[in-house]
């Protein structure tokens, strides 16, 4: 799985070619749009100034940078819904109560040092997200689109906007500038979205597991169903409350636990698209 994310994920950074098929949303204004900031050919300038235009230029063009390669991103992973939708399935998670696992991080060959001791361990699992109720089942969208929005970049102030025309190479030169640490930047917010929704999922698949070997407990949840409630205004029926009354939690006891044969195939998932 972590690896067939990391094939996905460099194919999204390298910029292939989109397939036909993506959605025709309007792509966010070009750096040219952004450079057309501003007129005037005097010359003349303040240190001060400078640094307010070059300040501002760099945001402007930051925004603007990120908003368009978030878009670029955006279409690439569009085209390839059906590929995410297979390698990230959280409807076969959910359970019949309606509830999302919790996640589950593992780390395993764990050593702690000091200068009295030297202790190890061979697996260590900590639940870094408890279960919750879901109406839906989620999408890798609420994951990897996470930060990276499309809006074009707001414009600064009138009176900052280059008048002359060494302000507007300070402009321009800030622009650019920004424009490549913008697109940079939606890059690594994918790269942390794709670890993260990685993370998330193998860590609800492992709670799985870690529930049949019963290392682990299933959270207990409480029905409760009421005929009629409400008052004079409002008038509710067949109210149904469900909820978690406990989450789950490791069952430290060994005695408890249970030998389980696995027969899940080792072989990583075919990589090509």
């Amino acid at each position: 799985m972590k690896r067939t994310a990391l094939a996905l994920l460099a194919m999204m950074l390298a910029g292939h070619a989109l397939a036909e098929e993506t959605p025709p949303d309007a792509a966010p204004p070009d750096i040219q749009h952004y450079m057309d900031a501003g007129n005037g050919d005097k010359n003349d300038i303040t240190d001060a100034r400078a640094d307010m235009i070059r300040q501002a230029g760099r945001t402007v063009g930051y925004q603007g940078g990120k908003a368009q390669r978030a878009w670029e991103l955006g279409q690439a992973l569009n085209a390839r819904n059906s590929t995410l939708n297979a390698l990230y399935d959280f409807r076969t998670l959910i359970s019949n109560d309606g509830w999302l696992p919790p996640v589950i991080d593992e780390a395993q060959d764990v050593a702690h040092i000091t200068p009295d001791q030297i202790r190890t361990a061979s697996h260590v699992y900590q639940i870094i997200a408890p279960e919750r109720f879901v109406s839906n089942p989620p999408s890798w969208r609420s994951w990897l689109l996470a930060g990276l929005g499309t809006s074009a970049a707001a414009g600064p102030a009138n009176g900052i906007l280059p008048k002359t025309g060494d302000e507007k190479k300070i402009w321009h030169a800030a622009i650019e500038s920004g424009w490549l640490e913008g697109r940079a930047g939606a890059d690594h917010v994918l790269e942390a979205n794709f670890n993260r929704l990685t993370r998330d999922y193998r860590g609800m698949v492992l709670y799985s597991t870690l529930l049949r070997q019963g290392f682990i407990s299933r959270p207990r949840v409480s029905d409760e169903e009421q005929t009629v409630t409400g008052n004079r205004q409002k008038l509710v029926t067949g109210d149904r409350v469900r909820r978690i009354r406990e989450h789950a939690g490791f069952t430290p006891d060994k005695r408890a636990w249970q030998p389980v044969i696995n027969t899940e195939s080792h072989h990583e998932p075919d990589q090509s698209f």
